[in-house]
């Protein structure tokens, strides 16, 4: 099943990009790439079942500040630091600044640093190398039949943004890029990521007071993913351009080692 819940209880987004269609009919092999939130609440089951999956490399993109904040989590295999800025650090920041009581920033202000976030995703060198190295790794180590797994602190925004180029890569349309990004949402939405997205919002509202607008900070929406696309079509005219040119990209290797057989109709 496409988007598959791994199931592990601390990682309540954690899943397997296996089964959406692709490019020729054919399938993502299940089991070879695999997305989630930061492995900082990981438990020792999800450690030994990320193991069992045989995962050879967890790639990290949570900038420095991150990692130093919430520590690298449990998992002791081998890791990748692929730094790439989360700016709502800085709006979150100036919440924090404001108090409890501080005049609260509009959701307009805070959905507009969002939009500029994916822009960024695009427009900025360090940016695009930080993901270009991630498909890097992840076509070297699909080739050798290794999983991998990828991850930035929420698991939405940067973890979204890499499953989407990889998905285009390897010839999965739109809607279907789209429909896993936007599964995140429904997975924050019910069950045990309910649960943790409630206790997420009342922590930051504790801090940053009630008032302030976080919902836009931790939501998946399609405006965002937008934002990227567009940026894409401005600088690149098409995300097959962005990633042959902008991330010099491999679709044919990644093709080869990553997907299965045709869907069955």
């Amino acid at each position: 099943m496409a988007g598959r819940d791994l199931g592990l209880a601390g990682l309540p987004n954690a899943r397997d990009l296996g089964g959406y269609p692709a490019a020729d009919g054919r399938v993502v092999r299940e089991g070879a790439v695999l997305r989630a939130e930061s492995l900082t609440n990981a438990t020792a089951r999800d450690v030994a079942a990320l193991t069992a999956l045989g995962v050879g490399l967890v790639i990290d993109l949570r900038g420095q500040s991150e990692v130093e904040a919430f520590g690298a989590g449990p998992w002791r295999g081998a890791r990748t630091h692929l730094p790439t800025t989360d700016v709502t650090q800085a709006l979150f920041a100036e919440m924090m600044g404001a108090g409890p009581q501080g005049e609260p920033l509009t959701e307009h202000e805070v959905v507009k640093v969002m939009l500029e976030m994916y822009r960024q995703f695009v427009a900025d060198p360090d940016a695009r190398a930080a993901f270009a190295t991630a498909l890097a790794l992840i076509t070297e180590h699909a080739a050798q039949g290794t999983p991998v797994l990828f991850h930035c602190t929420a698991g939405k925004d940067r973890t979204g943004w890499l499953a989407v180029l990889l998905l285009s890569a390897l010839g999965a349309d739109r809607t279907t890029a789209l429909e896993d990004y936007l599964l995140t949402e429904q997975r924050c939405a019910e069950g045990r990521g309910a649960g943790a997205r409630t206790r997420l919002l009342a922590t930051l509202h504790r801090v940053v007071g009630e008032h302030q607008p976080i919902e836009p900070l931790i939501q998946v929406r399609a405006e965002y993913l937008q934002a990227a696309f567009d940026e894409v079509a401005t600088r690149y005219g098409t995300l097959d351009a962005f990633l042959r040119e902008g991330l010099e990209a491999d679709p044919a290797a990644l093709r080869a080692s990553l997907l299965g057989e045709p869907a069955r109709p």
